[in-house]
């Protein structure tokens, strides 16, 4: 077992040599420093997924809280600074004609720092502009940056809550920070693997839940052979936590046939073409962000792409099959799956793949034509009679038809439009699917024709009319007494109150907030879903204390209990 273990490492150790930053050597790589003060974990990994795209640089961990400070990478000039509302929110991009890098700082507070005149153009640029953003192109050598030096400090503009986003690049594509000295991680957690997914043009495609056995030794759960043969596709459903709470991405998978490495990516950089397709690495129908479950292929991407192919294996022989995920500490996970060659164990394949499909009651369709299909397989669509057990929600129930949509061998980009026929006029009901491999209920948009539900959806799973009974629920966030700016950035007339929504069913369309009984303003954090008052301190002269009151509503109409707190001053 020792050498077994020993070969391992120098395989992942010599793969490391070869593959990593290529263009660029260790001394220059030495050059690029950690960019804030403090050795926070990173929250997001480089290659991650997302739900429009690959997540190409990494996100530092500022624990919600705005306001810290934000360090040069390397000597350079600034090369260009925008903002926007959404997307990277107030970002810099910075130049190094020396180490021909390039790197993006997102989601600032604001550019206060050492570089005087910075925060002031911004602020220029905003109130002579258009106030929702701008984008602006710096002359070089205008504004210099020192290595180290102070440039901005940690915000939440754009999208998500309060983190610092860095990408690097050179010339010839994304750089993975987690290759460079100064941005190794003690890390000893391997990669947890959720599942694992085999897809075959000659048998329905396998779904295995697993089980840990011991730290980085995962088994399928499954009685008896697995019996497969044609051309199979190995999938596993996984990601990394490095010393981070929320999942992250891992940085490379191996395939294992019988004892031989026969397929095997690592996440040490990427080509700009190869950063805007998420489907050559994942499979983008099963992988979520929220709740995370990242779907890794073990092949490449061509339309007729596969892991594995038994057609040439003799009938009953075994062929053992070893999946292995890793993280950027050399880190490893696997799952071992042995499988049995059975030629007798097969599906009739229509001769063209079809573009539209039914269930037999032709109650339900689906249809395929505006989509981009990868594989040679098809859908299923089969009625059931309940939803199991372990997936029902008090107060959230089907009021139709359930059918179970299965894809086998295929994958597609875009959306697959569908109707589901029934009359259903109570504004309760809306069109669901449960994805089985996230495990979570989905809503669909839809539009009605007569009696027909016509909807979108890049999933698949239990799909019926559900009635959402249940009321959204409002409470003290889970941190509730924590302040999310620091001194410096607070407003000290304010004082801030924050209070968490949770609703398992429609979703929020309505809030209603009232201060001593009438209407008062708000802001909603849909990122961490919760309302946010800032009650000025003046107040205090005139009373110590004050009621707020809060309610929601949900889009099935459903009102969550008045929640009542009071604010002592």
């Amino acid at each position: 077992m020792k050498f077994k273990a020993l070969l391992k490492y120098l395989l992942f150790f010599l793969i490391f040599l070869q593959t990593s930053l290529i263009s660029l050597d260790r001394e220059k790589q030495s050059k690029i420093l950690w960019p804030m003060e403090m050795k926070v974990p990173i929250s997001g990994s480089f290659a991650e997924f997302r739900n429009s795209h690959m997540h190409m640089g990494c996100d530092f961990k500022t624990f919600g809280i705005n306001g810290f400070p934000v360090l040069g990478l390397f000597d350079s000039t600034i090369k260009s600074m925008s903002y926007s509302t959404a997307g990277y929110g107030l970002s810099v991009l910075i130049f190094s004609p020396k180490l021909g890098l390039t790197a993006r700082y997102a989601h600032l507070n604001d550019l206060h720092g050492d570089i005087n005149g910075l925060e002031d153009l911004k602020h220029s640029l905003l109130l002579m502009g258009n106030s929702s953003g701008f984008n602006l192109n710096i002359k070089p050598n205008y504004f210099s940056v020192k290595s180290g030096s102070k440039l901005a400090r940690t915000g939440e503009t754009g999208s998500g809550v309060s983190h610092l986003h860095v990408e690097i690049w050179d010339g010839s594509g994304y750089i993975n920070p987690l290759t460079l000295p100064n941005y190794s991680i003690n890390d000893t957690n391997p990669p947890t693997i959720q599942r694992v997914f085999i897809d075959s043009d000659k048998s329905p495609t396998i779904t295995f839940d697993v089980e840990k056995s011991e730290e980085g030794n995962y088994k399928i759960i499954h009685e008896g052979e697995i019996s497969l043969t044609g051309k199979l596709k190995f999938k596993v459903s996984g990601y990394d936590k490095m010393i981070s709470r929320n999942p992250n991405n891992i940085y490379g998978l191996r395939l294992v046939i019988n004892n031989l490495t026969t397929y095997s990516k690592i996440l040490d950089r990427m080509t700009f073409k190869e950063a805007g397709n998420r489907d050559i690495l994942y499979d983008v129908n099963k992988s979520s962000l929220s709740p995370a479950a990242y779907v890794y292929n073990f092949f490449d991407q061509p339309k007729n792409a596969y892991s594995l192919d038994l057609s040439n294996y003799p009938d009953k022989s075994k062929v053992n099959v070893e999946l292995i995920l890793f993280d950027a500490s050399g880190n490893e996970s696997n799952i071992l799956i042995p499988i049995t060659v059975s030629k007798n164990n097969l599906i009739t394949k229509s001769e063209k793949p079809k573009r539209t499909y039914s269930s037999e009651d032709k109650k339900v369709s689906i249809d395929t034509s505006k989509a981009k299909t990868i594989g040679n397989g098809f859908f299923s669509i089969n009625k059931i009679d309940s939803l199991p057990e372990e997936i029902q929600i008090e107060n959230f129930y089907p009021v139709g038809k359930i059918y179970e949509i299965e894809a086998n061998n295929i994958s597609w980009k875009n959306d697959i439009t569908g109707s589901y026929e029934g009359s259903f006029p109570n504004k309760e009901d809306s069109l669901y699917i449960y994805d089985k491999n996230i495990k979570y209920w989905i809503s669909l948009k839809t539009i009605k024709s007569g009696n027909k539900s016509k909807f979108t959806t890049t999933r698949v799973g239990y799909l019926t009319m559900m009635r959402d009974k249940s009321p959204p629920v409002i409470n003290y966030p889970f941190l509730m007494n924590r302040d999310f700016n620091l001194p410096e950035l607070k407003d000290k007339n304010m004082i801030d109150v924050f209070y968490s929504i949770s609703d398992v069913g429609s979703g929020i369309v309505k809030r209603t907030v009232l201060l001593e009984g009438k209407t008062y303003p708000y802001e909603y954090d849909k990122y961490r879903q919760y309302i946010k008052l800032e009650i000025p301190t003046a107040i205090k002269k005139y009373k110590n204390r004050v009621i707020v009151q809060v309610q929601v509503t949900d889009k099935a109409g459903n009102d969550s209990k008045w929640f009542t707190d009071v604010i002592t001053f």
